[in-house]
Order: structure tokens, then sequence, then C-alpha cells
């Protein structure tokens, strides 16, 4: 095998070639020839017309290049003709110009590629052709074929690309050559030198080599984010510096830009497939210029056909001669810069950024030693470029790390914030949080729930809330606000207006974060009362006709006596006027003792609607006046029952609360004594009352000496509905009602215990009530 290396320069006439050339290589017994070119359309037709002319038998295919390569010497839009001869091996041609690119390499494949193929060369559109999908479409029929070539170029115009076959020149389609022998070695290398810098991202979004999205951002944004507005403005020729580097065992390869879109995506020489992991790649001279040769000390070559990255030219114009010369130094070399490289490892693999290379024989003893460049001595400049990077991958890879722990707090805040809402949603429990820097809410799902709003119409406003509220409930809301201030947690009961104007009763929660002893934001729940406060609303109705048949009871008793009173005046009326004894002093007196006694009735009457008559205004009472109020209702049933009231209160006791709740919660405690000493008949009856102060407080004990409750369910006896009374005698409502009271209305409480021989409840109330 023997190569000849001819450049076409435009001040040159196209016969080049000597009469003795051209009779050596067309007795050879077959020839290929590559035409690799930079310049315009019509002047590769001429040199492919004068090739074929010239060289009737040869095989010619063309490529369109960013440059080429001639022995040691890089060129620009010239034209470089390898005429290459072989004594053993036949090469067999074929074009397609196939628009789809896997069908494309699949067509050129099952034309060409047979069982003593050695090497397949193929150039394809670099402007038309994906090349990966193209390289597929070989492999899916013979994946241990190896493949070299690349994508054609235009010296970065990306307007125009040119195939070749014979004297045929294409702006579609691809070109490919078989050498078929069985005396053919081939050997392949390449050079990557590319190098990852900072973090590794996302494709999140991309359909074969036009990717939309990377990182959840376009892929001209992403550009702009990282290289700057000057860079991204001049994609794609720019991309083609910093390529996407995916690695995959072990192996690095590069996807260039190849084309930008109005939408913001990117076109790239290959695929890059969503949720594909990739790093940005910077170039450095020395890494990009390493010589790929120094794997093979001993090498049989008598030809290198080299296809490399126009990248590599265009990022070390003056130097990557440097990166030729070694191949030169061993045999005819010849190439060009393309716009994606084709390598077989493994498997047909589109490369980018890469110089590519193979080295042929067909005489096995032509064995060369290759000579190694020492490197260069590293310079002032190489040495700042090696701290910076070093600087910059350290630095990327502790954010990597604060990145993935912060990425675990983030996954676990939102396993326990799902695990809250869950919760919450189980309690009718949401919550919120109020940025007070900006007023902006947000809140858990189980709000929108609460409100009945609709999720997809957002958070409310901090002002839409605040006038969700019940306008009498506002100022209560914004004095909780102030109080907040001493960073404990605080509950407020609220009315707001749910969907259609709905009342709602809510329980707020909140707590204060501070940053440096600046309050930042207010946390808290929101619980739904309003089934529980329509249950209250139940069971107080039920507590009211329940206590208010205990009044009339009462009345009953109160009545009782005067109405006998009064028939027995009315019988002795009869009797005397039956018996004509009958005088008009009788009738006066009899008269005016029936007047009365209904008078006192009317009274009775009176005093019983005073006492059932509801306020939701505060009032300073006095302890006296409280039970001889409750007396005039109840005393007369306790006469009746024998049962003897002891009071001791301390003089001028008073208090500011609401009355007619707490006369009905002692009316509830005392007519329960009442109850339990009905069967007492072996000892005096006695209900003791105590009322006094102490510590800040007010405290009412009221106690009987009916042998007390049992044990065993004194902890029940305030539980709604539970009652130790015979059915139909008692509601098991009086005691629940009379503690919630105490609790919700009264700021107080109700306890109860064994005491001497009875049961004695002890009240308490706060006295900074009484303001």
């Amino acid at each position: 095998m023997q190569t000849r290396i001819y450049v076409f320069n435009k001040q040159d006439t196209l016969d080049i070639i000597n009469i003795n050339e051209k009779e050596e290589i067309d007795s050879a017994f077959s020839i290929l020839i590559q035409l690799f070119s930079g310049e315009d359309e019509k002047r590769i037709e001429q040199i492919l017309d004068y090739l074929s002319t010239t060289f009737p038998k040869a095989t010619i295919i063309t490529a369109s290049t960013d440059g080429e390569i001639a022995n040691e010497s890089v060129l620009t839009e010239s034209s470089v003709a390898a005429i290459s001869t072989f004594t053993d091996t036949t090469i067999e041609i074929a074009y397609t110009k196939e628009i789809e690119s896997f069908d494309a390499g699949r067509e050129l494949a099952e034309k060409l590629s047979c069982e003593n193929t050695k090497l397949l060369i193929t150039f394809a559109n670099g402007l038309h052709c994906n090349g990966e999908e193209f390289l597929n479409g070989i492999g899916s029929v013979n994946a241990d074929l190896v493949v070299a070539g690349g994508l054609t170029g235009d010296n970065a115009k990306f307007q125009k690309c040119y195939v070749g076959i014979n004297s045929k020149l294409y702006d579609r389609g691809a070109v490919a050559i078989v050498l078929n022998s069985n005396k053919l070695q081939v050997d392949n290398f390449y050079s990557f030198g590319w190098q990852t810098i900072g973090l590794k991202h996302t494709i999140t979004k991309a359909k074969k080599n036009r990717v939309y999205t990377i990182d959840g951002i376009s892929a001209v944004a992403f550009y702009k984010k990282y290289l700057g507005d000057e860079i991204a403005n001049l994609l794609p020729e720019t991309g083609i510096e910093f390529p996407l580097i995916i690695e995959k065992d072990g192996f690095k390869k590069a996807r260039a830009i190849t084309s930008k879109y109005e939408d913001g995506s990117l076109g790239f020489a290959g695929n890059l497939n969503e949720g594909e992991k990739v790093y940005l790649g910077i170039g450095k001279a020395e890494t990009i210029l390493s010589n790929p040769l120094q794997r093979s000390h001993h090498l049989n070559v008598e030809s290198f056909f080299i296809y490399s990255c126009m990248a590599r030219r265009h990022f070390l114009p003056d130097r990557i001669g440097e990166e030729i010369e070694p191949f030169a130094a061993l045999a005819p070399t010849s190439g060009f810069f393309t716009y994606g490289e084709f390598f077989t490892h493994k498997k047909p693999e589109l490369l980018n950024q890469t110089l590519t290379a193979v080295a042929l024989s067909e005489t096995p003893e032509k064995v060369k030693k290759t000579h190694l460049k020492q490197p260069s001595k590293t310079t002032t400049t190489d040495r700042t470029f090696q701290a910076l990077r070093h600087i910059l991958d350290v630095t990327s890879q502790e954010l990597h790390l604060q990145t993935v722990f912060q990425k675990k707090i983030n996954d676990e805040l939102e396993a326990k914030t799902a695990t809250l809402d869950a919760v919450g949603e189980m309690a009718n429990l949401g919550h919120w949080e109020l940025d007070l820097s900006t007023m902006k809410i947000s809140w858990s799902n189980m709000n929108y729930k609460i409100f009945n709003i609709d999720p997809s119409n957002g958070v409310p406003s901090y002002f839409k809330l605040f006038h969700m509220v019940v306008k009498e409930d506002r100022k209560k809301l914004l004095q909780t606000k102030k109080i907040l201030l001493d960073g404990e947690i605080h509950s407020l009961e609220i009315r707001m207006k749910g969907k259609d104007d709905t009342i709602l009763h809510i329980l707020i929660s909140g707590k204060i974060v501070f940053n440096q002893n600046k309050p930042v934001k207010i946390i808290g729940t929101i619980l739904d009362l309003t089934d529980i406060r329509m249950q209250d609303a139940l069971l107080i109705q039920q507590s009211k006709s329940a206590q208010m048949g205990e009044m009339i009871n009462m009345v009953a008793h109160q009545w009782r006596q005067p109405l006998n009173a009064i028939s027995a005046a009315a019988i002795k009326l009869s009797m005397q006027n039956e018996m004509g004894i009958l005088t008009e002093n009788e009738i006066e007196s009899t008269s005016k003792f029936i007047e009365n006694v209904t008078q006192r009735m009317s009274q009775t009457i009176n005093d019983f609607m005073n006492f059932t008559k509801s306020t939701n205004k505060k009032e300073r009472i006095v302890f006296d006046e409280i039970f001889n109020d409750i007396f005039q209702i109840i005393g007369t049933q306790l006469e009746n029952h024998n049962i003897t009231v002891n009071i001791d209160i301390e003089k001028e006791n008073a208090l500011y609360t609401y009355k007619k709740e707490l006369e009905h919660i002692l009316i509830n405690i005392i007519a329960n004594a009442r109850d339990a000493l009905e069967n007492i008949k072996d000892k005096d009856k006695e209900i003791n009352i105590k009322a006094y102060t102490k510590e800040k407080l007010f405290v009412i004990k009221i106690a009987d000496n009916a042998g007390g409750i049992d044990e065993s369910i004194i902890n029940r006896i305030f539980e709604p509905y539970f009652t130790t009374k015979e059915t139909n005698k008692g509601t098991g409502l009086g005691l629940y009602m009379s503690k919630k009271i105490l609790q919700e209305h009264l700021s107080g409480d109700i306890f109860v215990r064994n005491y001497n021989d009875g049961a004695e409840f002890t009240i308490i109330m706060d006295i900074e009530n009484e303001k």
C-alpha cells in the first residue's frame, strides 16, 4: 500500500501530477482517492472532473471540510487529494440520499459490508445528518465493523456541506467505501483531551440530537448562564469549543453544537437522551495535543488517515500542527477537520472534539518505531490554568456534596411535610407560614379543604384572609399578633367566612420565629372547630332543655304550697256560703289573702324568667347576691328535702364575669347534691358552700354529705352523656357543660374529689378578669 498526497492551490493548474506518478498510480491493483476540500462547489467539481478523468478506474470519495491535512501541514480553504494504491485490497463504494439518518447508515452497511471487510470509511453531510443515528444504522447491520470518517464541514459557516462519489458532488446524503482484504491491517486511535468542568447537569428535555432544556432551562439559556452572553449569542460557532461531555464506562465522548433554533433549543452532532448526565467541557492545549501514538511504541503503518474535530483547530489554530506531526513522521498522513468524527469503540461511536486516526498497512514486516515528542515545558499560563481548574473542580465537588446533603435534607423535609399533611388531614388541622417581610402566606393543602377554596386559585393573600375574618373578631386577631412578640405559642378562636359566606369557627395557633432578634415569620396551625361548635350548640340546647325541665320542676315545688293555700281558702268561702254564715268581711279578707299569694306566685315566675334570661355582657357581681338569687329558685326544694345549707362567704367578695352562666353552674351542682341526698335517711342532710380568694383566684367549694362518688367512675363524671342517675332522671350534660363553660367562657375550671363523707366540687376562676 502507498499513499501520495497532492495539494491543489487556487493559483495552480489542476494538472499537478507528473506523468510517471500517473502511470504508477494507474497500474495499481486498486486505487482509492479521498478528496478533502474547503473550496467552493464549482472548484470541487473541477477537481473531481480532473481526478476522475485522469484515473478512470479509481474510487473517489469527497468531503467538504473545516480544514485539510496534508502530511505535517494543516490547511484551510484548499483541496487535498490523498491517492492510496493497494496490491491486495478491493474497494467498493456506495452513496445514499436517504433522509432518515438511521436508514442511511443501514443502507450503506447492507450494500457494502462483507466477510473480509477490514474498514469502512464514510462521509455524511454535517448539517443534515444525525451522526449517532447514522452510526447506529451501520451498527445494526454489523456491530463489529471498524468505521472511520466523519461529518463534512463548511469552514464553520454552517450553511452548506458536500459529499461526493466519483465525479458527482451532492449537498445531501452520505457516501462510503469499504476496504476488503485478507492482508490489510487496520489500527485505530483517538485523542480527546477536553476536560470536564463544574457540576454535573441533566438533559431535561430532548428529542434525539435536539436538546430543548438542560437543568430545566432552555439549552441556549444554559450556555448563556455558564458561558456568558457573548459566547451564547455567537452559537453555534462558539459552542463547538465548549461541548457537552458524556462519560460512560470510562469512555468520554463529546457532543458539539451544530445548530441553534429560535425556540432556544440547540442541535448537536449526536443524540442526547432525556435524563442523561453531562458536563460542560473546556480545552487545555497540553492535554489536547497529547500524542495518541504514545499507547503504541511499535506500529505497522504505511498510511495514516486522520479525521479530527474542527473544534481542535479553532481552539489551537497556531499549534494544531503539533498534533499532526507525530503521524506524518511515520507515514504519509492525510485527512480533514470534521463536524463530528466516527470511531469504533466496541461499536461505531460518534465523537466530537476528538482526533481519530486509522493506520493502514498491507505489508506485515514493515514495522516502524513511534517517535514520541518530548512534552513542552509547562508555562506560567499552563500552571495558572491548571490551578484555576483545580480550584474550580474542588469547589464544584464541595458544592456537589453540599447539594447532595441539601437534597437529602429537602427530601427528609418533604417526607416530614407529607407526614404532617397526612396527620393534619386526619385531625382536620392545617399548618401555615406568614413571611413578615413580604406578608406572603404559604400553607398546607388541608387549609384549602377547611375554607373550601379551589387550590388552582393559589393561596389567598394575607389581606384577603384578614377580610374573611368576621368584622367583630378582627380586633382580637390584631391584638393577638402583638402578643406573639413574646415568642410563645398563642391561640385564638375566631369566626371566618368560607365559601358562600358560611361562618366557620377557626382556632388559630401561632408563634413568631426570630432571626438575630428580628421577627421574620409567623408559623402556626388552623383547626376547624365548626363541627365541634355545632355539636356544642346541640349539647347546649339539650342542656338548656334539661335545665328548663328542672326549672319547671322547681316552679312546681314553689307553687305547690301557695296553690294548696288558695284551694283551702276557696273551699272555706264555699262552705261558709252554703251554711249561710259568709260575711262581707270574710270575703274581703280571703280575697286579699288570695291576691297576696298569687302576687308571690307571679314574683316566683319573674324570678325564674330573670334567672333563665341570658346576657352576653360581663358584670360585677357580689357572691351574696348570687346565692340569694339561687336560693330564691331552689331554696323551697331544699327545705322540702330537709337539706340544710351552710354558706361561708368572705365579705365584699366580688367578681367581674358572666353572671347568668355562673348561676346556672352553681344551681346544677347544688341540684346534683340535692338528688344525691334524696335517699339519705339516717343523718342530717347538709350542703356546705364556701367562697374565698386565694393567690389571684376566686375559689368556690360546694360539698355534700351524701357518701361521695364511686371511685371507679369519678374521673368520668365530666364526660358528655355520662350520668349516675336513673333513666329519665338525668341527661349527663350538666357537669360536662359546666366544665366547658368555665374553661371557654369564664377563664376557670372545675374539679371534684371525695372528701369527708361526701363529694366536694371546687370551682376556680381567674381574679384578673375583674377589670
